[in-house]
């Protein structure tokens, strides 16, 4: 006799819903999980009259066996007598209830033979008392065409579970008038409205709970009391789990009790000094006992931000009640929250300062704080040469969360320096469908698109995306000029760089990189043109190389940028002599002047700079540079900066500053490549 027949069926209809559908459709086995008291029975018992009543559905019988150990009344958790007690003693209950168990046989054989031979829905109601590895076997083992339904407060982890919570503080109110209604406690059914909603708030819309309150007035009990007073209903709805845990599982209970809130796994992690698959085997553990409530929290449609989990009502009441935390735990566990603390606060301030190196961490939150640390260490690994520690701990920081986007940016770059290319490309793939919208991740993916990818177009694209969150970032600007160049669009990479010196970015001394590519296009512009003999177009791009170094404050005209004036003053020199048209020549040595007057302002050393080309190389480090008719010898240590040695070969282009009174004749220094 189901117990809602008192009042009826009051609400559930998503999980009625789902468990007919699941019964119908291919799942063998299907679980209500909830801690007692929270209608599991009742839901599961409606599921099977409305079944039998389906024509639909074609089982040849309808079997219901209940390990129910005990019934809770208004004073006492009372055992009921001849309960069953093992998992033997329920398959025993089922075979007498097919008619099928013989002298000297083995129930649970008999259960499956009869149903591999007919079509049976089995109901096993309160699993959480008989539950051992017989069972379990007994579920891998169904036959085709039968069905189980199981209510338990653990989970198997073998069925298709559905979990079941409070009732809406609505329903809980109406089934609270109800059950006052039919029981004539008056005392309830005269109480108004709003105070009738106050106390079931207080009872977070437990069923049990509500129908024990009605039962505890009609004993004579005051109200208040009874929401106040409610140990034994907690012996009664969480008893026979906290038993059945395995030792990590009561541990991270511990670390709620003592820290409440929502938590991810990667606090939890820290906290307890667990591994990822050590807190993950934990969880689920407790997930199934429903001592713990887990969330999923997003910020937009397209950013998954991260999964969080934390102690029931009912179940933080029942463990501080029963098994409150020692003294000393306490004090470890409050320790390490504020040691995880000082870390992200350490962590955020570093990302603040520099939030486009790659060796920072993008910190969302402190959820974000135990897996950031992870990452910075995997940082610091692989800075030291130690790769595969560095990819072990992104492992880590990936198994703890893994919707964060960091834990695979950080996979990416370290892959980088191993020269794992595909690799790196997968795992920024994978941050970026993440975090679409991160400029830190649009910035680092689309720079290395074209710096490593050799997809310039995608990388721009990615750029200019992190461009419209964060504008004003220099580091972003002047890997988009370096993406309109790598694309020879030379024309907006000079664009970027002017809009940026327009504005006034605080940042402007950062901006070194993009007037440098700017002044790079200007001289590759001008030059692609000359070559093919447009030589209006060419004046035209010397007119905006000129027209930039007016604009450019003499802090940005550095080395390179210095040469690449130098260069195209030369070609202005060059484009007179090959026009004969007056305008075309007057333009040209006009833009000439205007560019050595700002050399000239900058430093006037600089003018003494010729562009020559390389002659020849040695594999000994050593080379020649041809300029008017005369070879300058150069050797590695004479270059401006020796990692370009691997660019320079014969027939490229150089600024240097000739020496023409060195005592091994004449020599260039200060080599600087040009392309």
């Amino acid at each position: 006799m189901p117990d809602f027949d008192e009042t009826g069926f009051f609400g559930r209809q998503q999980q009625l819903i789902r468990i007919k559908r699941a019964i119908k459709g291919a799942y063998p086995v299907v679980s209500v999980l909830g801690e007692g008291g929270i209608g599991k029975t009742s839901l599961a018992l409606k599921a099977a009259y409305d079944l039998l009543d389906d024509e639909a559905v074609q089982f040849d019988a309808f079997v219901w066996v209940s390990a129910k150990a005990t019934v809770l009344t208004p004073d006492e958790i009372r055992r009921i007598s001849g309960a069953i007690k093992d998992s033997l003693g329920l398959f025993t209950r089922a075979a007498e209830e097919l008619g099928v168990l013989g002298p000297g046989t083995d129930p649970v054989e008999e259960v499956l033979d009869y149903l591999e031979n007919f079509r049976i829905l089995l109901i096993l109601d309160n699993l959480e008392t008989v539950l051992d590895q017989r069972l379990r076997n007994f579920l891998l083992d169904l036959p085709l065409g039968s069905k189980v339904i199981i209510t338990s407060r653990i989970g198997l982890g073998i069925e298709n579970p559905v979990s079941l919570g409070a009732l809406s503080e609505d329903e809980g109110a109406r089934l609270l008038r109800a059950v006052a209604g039919i029981r004539g406690a008056r005392a309830l059914t005269e109480m108004p409205n709003e105070m009738i909603q106050g106390f079931v708030r207080k009872m977070g819309g437990h069923p049990a709970y509500l129908k024990w309150f009605v039962a505890g007035v009609q004993a004579g009990k005051r109200p208040e009391d009874l929401v106040s007073e409610n140990a034994l209903l907690l012996d009664f709805c969480m008893s026979n789990v906290y038993g059945y845990l395995k030792a990590d599982a009561q541990n991270v209970l511990r670390c709620m009790q003592v820290l409440p809130g929502a938590r991810n796994q990667g606090e939890l992690a820290f906290l307890t000094e667990f591994s990822a698959t050590r807190m993950q085997a934990a969880l689920l553990e407790l997930i199934t006992t429903n001592f713990v409530q887990m969330r999923s929290q997003s910020t937009n449609a397209s950013e998954i931000v991260d999964t969080t989990y934390q102690l029931t009502d009912f179940g933080k009441q029942y463990l501080d009640s029963r098994h409150p935390v020692s003294a000393l735990d306490r004090a470890e566990l409050i320790r390490r929250h504020q040691q995880l603390h000082s870390v992200g606060a350490d962590l955020r301030a570093e990302g603040s300062a520099s939030p486009y190196s790659p060796e920072t961490v993008d910190v969302r939150g402190t959820g974000d704080f135990n897996v950031a640390r992870l990452l910075r260490d995997a940082l610091l690994a692989a800075a030291r040469g130690n790769t595969d520690e560095g990819l072990s701990n992104c492992r880590e920081a990936q198994l703890l969360a893994p919707t964060y986007h960091e834990a695979w940016r950080v996979e990416a770059h370290i892959q980088v320096l191993r020269s794992d290319f595909g690799g790196a490309r997968a795992a920024y793939e994978r941050a970026h469908e993440l975090a679409p919208l991160s400029p830190t991740l649009n910035y680092f993916f689309g720079s290395f698109l074209l710096d490593q990818g050799d997809y310039p177009a995608r990388g721009l694209e990615l750029l200019q995306a992190a461009a419209r969150v964060d504008d004003a970032h220099t580091a972003i600007i002047n890997q988009i000029a370096w993406a309109h160049l790598r694309l020879e669009d030379y024309v907006s990479a000079i664009q970027v760089a002017e809009h940026a010196l327009s504005t006034g970015s605080p940042y402007q001394p950062d901006l070194v990189p993009a007037v440098i590519t700017a002044f790079r296009a200007a001289v590759y512009w001008a030059i692609s043109d000359r070559d093919k003999g447009n030589l209006d177009s060419s004046l035209h791009a010397l007119e905006v190389g000129a027209e930039l170094a007016k604009i450019a404050p003499v802090g940005l005209l550095v080395d390179e940028s210095r040469d690449r004036m130098v260069q195209l003053g030369l070609i202005c020199a060059e484009i007179a002599e090959l026009s004969d048209e007056n305008f075309v020549v007057r333009k040209a040595r006009d833009f000439q002047s205007q560019l050595y007057d700002k050399l000239n302002i900058v430093d006037q050393g600089w003018l003494e700079r010729r562009v020559g080309t390389v002659k020849f190389i040695s594999d000994k480090y050593f080379g020649f540079v041809t300029y008017a008719g005369h070879d300058y010898f150069y050797h590695l240590r004479d270059l401006a900066d020796s990692t370009e040695w691997e660019y320079i070969g014969g027939g490229t282009s150089v600024a240097f500053s000739p020496n023409r009174s060195h005592p091994r004749g004449y020599r260039a220094e200060g080599v600087r490549w040009l392309g």
